[in-house]
């Protein structure tokens, strides 16, 4: 786990070096801030992890779910380093994922939230006036918790640095004012896709 931090606060450090060197050799960048929420969707294997946890504490006949999707926020302050270039960072929400499950000795509920940092760059291309779009990469460090309603060791926490992407569009309201969606893909199990406005200041 270390490592993976390690990693993560180097090439954080290395993008942010790099777009102040970027920064030095250009004009002032215009300064954003992006809020914005969406759809977040869970692709990964919590719901087998939990239920091998309830096989591994003597019960039998379980029956279980686990809703994948929830609603996602984040918060980013982004600097355009140019037309076609752009770098952010911020917070954000992957938001809660209910398991619930049913067997032989009782029934039980675990709750799991995510909530990250991320730094990215993104391509961007003007179609016209009024709209742009643009590509990104980024890197997510992120702690996922889980507690449950018994003493079953569901009450996990996992911590993780990924590369993500995503792709997305920008509509000009104004010159200060965009709407802006997009989707990504922040780890391999997650995806958000949001929606917010980007104001320049």
């Amino acid at each position: 786990m270390q490592t993976q931090t390690h990693i993560f606060l180097r090439l954080t450090g290395l993008c942010l070096l790099l777009g102040l060197a970027h920064v030095a050799q250009a004009q002032a960048p215009s300064r954003y801030f992006l809020l914005s929420m969406g759809n977040s969707t869970y692709m990964g294997n919590a719901q087998n992890e939990a239920d091998a946890a309830l096989a591994g504490s003597g019960q039998t006949g379980i029956s279980s779910s686990l809703s994948n999707r929830s609603t996602g926020y984040k918060a980013m302050l982004g600097f355009q380093l140019s037309p076609s270039l752009a770098v952010e960072g911020g917070v954000l929400d992957t938001g809660s994922f209910n398991y619930r499950a049913s067997s032989s000795g009782s029934g039980l509920s675990a709750d799991y939230r995510g909530l990250g940092l991320n730094v990215s760059a993104l391509g961007l291309s003007s179609l016209n006036s009024e709209i742009s779009v643009f590509g990104k990469l980024g890197l997510t460090y992120s702690a996922t918790s889980g507690s449950s309603s018994s003493g079953i060791a569901l009450g996990s926490k996992d911590e993780k640095a990924s590369l993500g992407y995503g792709l997305g569009g920008i509509y000009h309201l104004s010159d200060k004012l965009g709407l802006r969606a997009e989707w990504e893909r922040l780890y391999s199990d997650v995806t958000l896709f949001s929606v917010g406005l980007q104001m320049r200041f």
